[in-house]
Order: C-alpha cells, then sequence, then structure tokens
C-alpha cells in the first residue's frame, strides 16, 4: 500500500511538472501548495481505497443483497455517506471497526470526484500492468492474502438495488406446517448486531455471538446489555465472513466449566483462525487463552463442535471466489482452508486423525475439499457430523462429514461462477470425490442447522432444521429449511419456514427444554426468536 501511495503522489508530481510553464516565484509556490494538496487528497483517496476493500468489498461486490454496489456508492455525498458512518448512522457497526483516519479516508474514497476516481485508477495499473493486483500477494504465503475477484467469478448482468428486509412487528406470529399445525414464533430479544451462532447453558441461558467481538447472554428473555468479559481481547473483523464466529461447550461442562470460542485473531493486518477456551464462573470467563491458531490468512467462516467421541472438531471456510491462487486451497494438504480439523479439548493433535504421519499433510484435517461452512451439527441417531455448505451460484451443499474423505471444491460443485460458467462442467463428480448427501440448485445461502430431538414438537422427530438466509440470491426470502428423511436418511421431502417474516436466518438451535430458537442476520435490527407450539 505505501508502494501504491507513493507512485500516486509522483505521479501527480510529475503531472504537475508536465502541464505548468515557468512560473514566477510567488506562482511557484502556489502552484507547490497546490501539489502538495492534490497528492494529499489522492493519497487519503487511495487509503480508503485500500480500507474499502478490505473492510467493505465483500458486502458491496454481492456478500449483501441489502448492500448497495461500489458505484452506487460513488453517488452519495459527503453528508449521506458520514451520517452512515457515525455512531448512530445506518454502518455503526463496521464504522466501529475501523480508526478515525480510516473513517476519512474511506469517505475520501467514496466521494472523491469523477476525475480522482479515473487518476487513482490509472496509477493502479501503471503499478500493476497485467492485472494480478500483486499487492494481494506477499513473499511468506503462497497465496493471495486478499481475496482477488478473477473474470470467471464476476457476474457481466446488472446487479439489481438493495432490498433491505422489512423490520420485525412486536409478534408473536402466528404459522402452520405440514406435521405441526399450529406454531406460535416470538421475538425473544432485540437489541443484537450481526449475531453468528447460538448455545444453550445447562440453566436455559443463551450465549450468543456477535461478529464484532462481543458474547452476549440471554437469561429469563432478557439481553444482558453488558457482553460477558473475559473472551479474546482482539477480534479481526475483516468482512462478512470473519470476526467472532461459534461457542461450543465441552462435554464435561457442569463439572469442568469449560468453554470454546472461535474468531479470527489479528495477525498484522489479517487474521487468523483461531479457538480460545477459557471457564466460565457464571457470569465471565476466566483463565482464557487459545489453543489453535491457524498459520494461514484469508480463510473464512468457522464452526466447531465436540463429537461422540470427545474431540473438537472445527471448520475452517476457503476463500469462495478468486483465482486458482485462492479458490484452489481447499485441496492443498498442508493449508487449513476449506477443511474440517479435528484436536483434542486441550488443542493437541488426536494419534488417529487421518492424515497424522503422512507427508505434506497438516495432522489436524479430519476432511478438505470444502468451500465455506457455516452450519455444524451431530446427528444423534447416527454419531456423524452434518455440515451445510456454501456454494457459489448454486451447489449449496448438506455433507456427512467421514474421516479423510475430500468433498470437492474447487474441482467438482453443482454451482456456476458468478459470471454463468458451471465449475465442473457437465459432469459433477470425480474419482476419489465425495458427492454432497443434499444439494441445493438454486442456492439457499444455508447457515446454522440442528436435529430435533424434543418432544415439544413429536411430528418432528429426527427432522433437520436448517437456516437459510437467501434463496437464488434474492432478498428476503430467508426461511428456515425443514428436512425430513427416511430410515436410511434419505431425503423424503422439505418445507419452508417463517418465509413469511422475510429474514435472514443464521443460526437454529434446540433449547434443553425442547424448543426451537433461531436468530436472524439483519446488521443492527437482528433479534433472537423462539418457535414453539400455538396451543
Amino acid at each position: 500500500m505505501r508502494y501504491r501511495t507513493r507512485l500516486l503522489v509522483a505521479s501527480t508530481l510529475a503531472l504537475a511538472a508536465c502541464t505548468s510553464t515557468p512560473p514566477a516565484n510567488d506562482t511557484r509556490t502556489a502552484s507547490a501548495q497546490a501539489t502538495t494538496q492534490s497528492a494529499s487528497v489522492m493519497s487519503s483517496v487511495a487509503g480508503g481505497k485500500h480500507v474499502y476493500e478490505t473492510f467493505c468489498s465483500a458486502c458491496h461486490s454481492g456478500g449483501d443483497e441489502t448492500a448497495p454496489e461500489l458505484k452506487t456508492l460513488h453517488t452519495f455525498n459527503r453528508e449521506r455517506v458520514s451520517t452512515a458512518l457515525s455512531d448512530a448512522g445506518l454502518m455503526a457497526l463496521q464504522s466501529k471497526m475501523i480508526n478515525a483516519d480510516q473513517r476519512e479516508q474511506v469517505i475520501s474514497f467514496l466521494t472523491a470526484p469523477p476525475a480522482t476516481l479515473a487518476a487513482l485508477e490509472a496509477a493502479n495499473n501503471s503499478a500493476d500492468p497485467g492485472g494480478l493486483k500483486r499487492d494481494a500477494y506477499r513473499p511468506e504465503y503462497s497465496y493471495p492474502v486478499r481475496r482477488v475477484r478473477d473474470e470467471r467469478d464476476s457476474p457481466e448482468s446488472e446487479r439489481p438495488p438493495a432490498w433491505a428486509a422489512p423490520p420485525l412487528g412486536e409478534g408473536p406470529f402466528r404459522s402452520e406446517s405440514w406435521e405441526q399445525r399450529d406454531l406460535k414464533t416470538s421475538i425473544v430479544t432485540r437489541g443484537l448486531t450481526s449475531p453468528r451462532a447460538i448455545e444453550f447453558l445447562p440453566d436455559g441461558a443463551v450465549l450468543i455471538t456477535e461478529r464484532a467481538g462481543a458474547l452476549r447472554i440471554v437469561r429469563d428473555g432478557k439481553l444482558d446489555p453488558q457482553p460477558i468479559v473475559g473472551g479474546p481481547e482482539k477480534v479481526a473483523v475483516l468482512g462478512t465472513a470473519t470476526g467472532f464466529m461459534d461457542i461450543a461447550l465441552h462435554p464435561d461442562f457442569k463439572t469442568n466449566g469449560l468453554i470454546y470460542l472461535s474468531y479470527h485473531k489479528p495477525r498484522g493486518d489479517l487474521g487468523s483462525n483461531a479457538i480460545w477456551r477459557g471457564r466460565w464462573d457464571g457470569t465471565k470467563i476466566v483463565d482464557g487463552k487459545d489453543i489453535f491458531l491457524s498459520d494461514d490468512v484469508d480463510a473464512l467462516y468457522s464452526r466447531m463442535m465436540f463429537g461422540a467421541d470427545g474431540k473438537l472438531y472445527f471448520t475452517i471456510g476457503c476463500p469462495g471466489v478468486g483465482t486458482d491462487d485462492s479458490i484452489g486451497r481447499a485441496q492443498k494438504p498442508d493449508d487449513f482452508a476449506g477443511k474440517t480439523i479435528r484436536l483434542n479439548d486441550d488443542g493437541t493433535v488426536p494419534k488417529d486423525n487421518p492424515f497424522v504421519g503422512k507427508k505434506g499433510y497438516n495432522p489436524e484435517i479430519f476432511t478438505l475439499g470444502h468451500r465455506v461452512n457455516l452450519g455444524m451439527t451431530l446427528n444423534p441417531w447416527t454419531k456423524e457430523f452434518w455440515v451445510s455448505e456454501h456454494g457459489p451460484q448454486g451447489g449449496d451443499e448438506v455433507n456427512i462429514l467421514r474421516a479423510g474423505q475430500n468433498y470437492g471444491w474447487p474441482v467438482v460443485s453443482d454451482g456456476r461462477y458468478y459470471a454463468g460458467p458451471k465449475v465442473s462442467g457437465e459432469m459433477p463428480v470425480h474419482e476419489g470425490m465425495t458427492r454432497p448427501h443434499i444439494s441445493y440448485v438454486p442456492s439457499i445461502a444455508p447457515g446454522g442447522m440442528v436435529f430435533y430431538t424434543g418432544d415439544k414438537f413429536p411430528g418432528w422427530k429426527r427432522n433437520l432444521f436448517l437456516g437459510s438466509m437467501r434463496m437464488s440470491n434474492s432478498p428476503r426470502t430467508g426461511h428456515i429449511e425443514r428436512i425430513v428423511f427416511n430410515n436410511n436418511w434419505e431425503v423424503i421431502r422439505s418445507e419452508m419456514l417463517l418465509l413469511d417474516l422475510h429474514q435472514r436466518i443464521r443460526d437454529v438451535d434446540q433449547s434443553p427444554d425442547g424448543y426451537l430458537y433461531a436468530i436472524t442476520d439483519e446488521g443492527a435490527d437482528s433479534v433472537l426468536l423462539k418457535i414453539e407450539p400455538g396451543k
């Protein structure tokens, strides 16, 4: 970035020298001041572009249907952008992720006049004439440390204007399903901001992670206004797919109080997937420390859960778009991106992991070839893990994890690149690679999931409940997918619940007393929902 800024300054100075005539002393002084001011402005705009690409572009390049595209943002005036990034503005959460200087820079970039943006683009092209964006490559990594868009990933068609979800009313909301006719869905609490996962304590209290780094707790239906203290000190939040991710309780939590948190740990201006463990004392977490830290960066979402064998299973997402150097990491055995790992409860490597002792493989790896896993649950009847996985344009999956298997990304997929071509041609199969147990074309953007085992909904026993954030890349289509199986765990039918609420459902879980809970992912308007029989 420093090199790029110097280049911009130099370009500006050279342009000034080539277009000016020999001035008088006072004119020369004014010209020098103007050149300095111009260089300062250009430097600020260039810095703002870097801030935007780091913190904002993931949403505004299609990752969030409510986020306007960059070309639309460039039409906003300074007052509108500044207000949105204020403490009470629409982007207050995102604004908290950057410092005051970065905020001023990104405002300068978004509100820069067309001539300044054109000069910036020209300078970028001169620094990178091949369009390879070499600033994303660093000597210590064999892959881009920022997701670099590739032509095959970029749709040629225009994206329609952003369309945010409607605000939820007070409720309760009445609905019906096939096997469970009368349902009541209530808002347990508002006041959540971009939540990522929910976990129940044995006493029924609900722990909720928020992407920006806060761990919240809901007791007796009331959200504690203060986050729980004692977690990781710093969390790297570099777009929607990073930050504070998941929570898991030790199988012997009632006796040892051990709680596990997954997050992205800052590594300079980057972030690495990490697992942090501490002890819950009833009000806060004490004696916390990292027990696993990936040596890779630019790896995405994580989910984790203890298995029937007492081991901790942990997913790490792969960059979902980009060049082969990025998306191909899911197939690299010495790279944690796109893998499921298996650990002892203290973070050490189990001796019976499938790749222990195999040359070139990280011994922590349990499965490989995943794109981005946002859901993970244990099937109580088979004792196997099921995970939900985001495909590209179509090709979302539910997979059953089995030791040592390769799930194909990016070699095979039922989906298409965002530009249209199929990922794996007409035959999405490859020797040695496992087909998905369930495949979704078009996509449903699957989130967290849980098998229902309780007695409050007798007609839902053995059903899988899977959060969906949107269908076929269309806003206001989030819901809960209810899936029914035969005795061989083959899909018989599925049903969409809560579709009429038009909310993105991020996670679904079953409470100790047998009710279903879900969190929405609607920025600062996110809520915790409870589903129960209506009578």
